[in-house]
């Protein structure tokens, strides 16, 4: 089964995966299996990476062309029933490129549930996971509603949660609408917490993974934003900006948020590594089985005259 390359971007884009095949060398052969599946709420597409150090029939010293374990069967409890993925190819739209997975479309998750993995590969070979996916946070009553807000430079947002073993992801971003080739295309940006000059450049910072229950968003770095992307467009009247910000939190469970910690990963962008120096919570293997549920908090609007000062159409949301 073959599916188009965008779909991929979409699922594993921002926050969420990537895969850096790097327990290598190839001097002393030894056959290593590496996991990598982040179990999401937002989708019921389901996706883990199952690769190998060393390709078959090949010597110890030669690098891998490309190291997918197929014929395995795989297969994830939660709650009362079992699930079985499937291998897939993702492709890009002209073909130069491809990644395989093994899928399930079938299920999401939810707070607080116990799920568990197992993989049988062709030799025989078993490896196990267990985890269990994060409680629900509340955001708190003090998080701003309104941008720009009263008296404030800064836009705040808060949330709780029981549990002090989560890393958190915050995402905020706009809403827009524009008309192309006659066609009503709606998109979203992300906005930045602030910027920095790096490199002689001033550049858009956004928040990264953190045990921190709060974010805060410059207003001033709103504000450029909107003004770039106005400055970028020819007729700014044609996109449509909607009054509600599109807000969530990402909540990573301890498993994942583990791995977080000892890799000191401070990207955005979460990448697991397949290498024994890192967190590995996979029985007979390395890499990672965990999960991430998403939380929106929908009460922050943009004020009118805020978003028609930079040229653009607003649009109130019912």
């Amino acid at each position: 089964m073959k599916k188009k390359f965008f779909v991929l971007v979409v699922i594993f884009s921002v926050y969420f995966l990537s895969c850096d095949e790097s327990f290598n060398p190839f001097t002393d052969f030894r056959q290593d299996y590496g996991v990598a599946c982040i179990l999401r709420s937002d989708t019921t597409l389901q996706l883990i990476s199952i690769t190998r150090s060393y390709p078959d029939g090949e010597d110890a010293g030669t690098a891998p062309k490309f190291l997918f374990e197929d014929g395995a069967d795989v297969r994830i409890w939660y709650q009362d029933s079992v699930y079985r993925l499937y291998d897939t190819s993702f492709y890009s739209i002209d073909n130069s490129d491809t990644l395989k997975y093994y899928y399930s479309d079938r299920f999401k998750i939810g707070y607080s549930k116990d799920i568990e993995l197992e993989v049988l590969l062709k030799t025989g070979k078993r490896l196990k996971a267990y985890s269990k996916t994060p409680e629900e946070i509340l955001f708190k009553n003090t998080s701003e509603v309104l941008i720009p807000p009263v008296g404030k430079t800064v836009v705040q947002l808060f949330w709780s949660v029981p549990s002090t073993q989560y890393y958190f992801l915050p995402r905020l971003r706009i809403k827009c609408e524009q008309i192309i080739n006659g066609v009503n295309e709606i998109s979203y940006k992300e906005l930045p917490i602030r910027y920095e000059t790096i490199n002689g450049k001033l550049t858009p910072v956004f928040p990264k993974p953190s045990k921190n229950l709060s974010v805060s968003y410059q207003l001033d770095a709103i504000s450029r934003f909107l003004s770039d992307y106005s400055d970028s467009l020819v007729s700014p009247s044609n996109v449509t900006i909607h009054q509600t910000l599109d807000f969530e939190v990402l909540t990573f469970d301890a498993e994942v948020s583990r791995y977080i910690s000892v890799s000191n990963n401070s990207t955005n962008n979460l990448s697991i590594r397949f290498d024994e120096g890192d967190y590995s919570n996979i029985s007979g293997g390395l890499g990672i089985f965990g999960s991430q549920v998403n939380k929106k908090y929908t009460r922050l609007k943009f004020l009118e005259n805020y978003i028609r000062s930079y040229n653009f159409n607003f649009l109130y949301d019912l």
